[in-house]
């Protein structure tokens, strides 16, 4: 079957216990914008191209209006972020307080850092170009 084009992964969605929290902290340490907002439901912040959104899970498990959908764990996400900012933002998470778990060199020498957001969500920052340069490394020539 021939793949369809896919232009990326345009949202990610976390299901968190405090929004006045969650939002605190994802404007504050990460310095993601807030776009919405609703006490009773959900806080949505733009990652550049991208969306994360964080939700009550009691919300979106009594939501009619679309499909439920619902999770509960640690989930991990990671945010990309240019090789040249990879340090001011390692920098700007420790400085924080937030405790940075590890720290990763992938082949081609790509880093990445990973901490805990307040709902242990796995948060990791990774330099730009990784995914399409494990791409390559994987893809078979002719």
């Amino acid at each position: 079957m021939e793949p369809l084009p896919v232009l990326g992964i345009k949202e990610t969605c976390l299901y968190v216990g405090d929004l006045a929290r969650t939002r605190r902290f994802y404007e504050d340490v990460l310095g993601l914008a807030c776009f919405s907002f609703s006490a009773e439901s959900h806080v949505f912040f733009r990652a550049g191209r991208s969306v994360l959104l964080c939700f009550l899970p009691e919300a979106t498990m009594e939501q009619t209006a679309l499909p439920r959908h619902f999770a509960s764990g640690e989930p991990h996400f990671a945010l990309e972020v240019e090789h040249a900012h990879y340090a001011a933002w390692r920098e700007r998470v420790s400085k924080a307080g937030v405790a940075i778990e590890h720290d990763h060199v992938w082949n081609g020498g790509f880093r990445s850092f990973y901490f805990r957001d307040p709902d242990r969500a796995c948060v990791e920052v990774i330099e730009t170009g990784m995914w399409e340069y494990r791409s390559a490394e994987r893809t078979p020539t002719p």
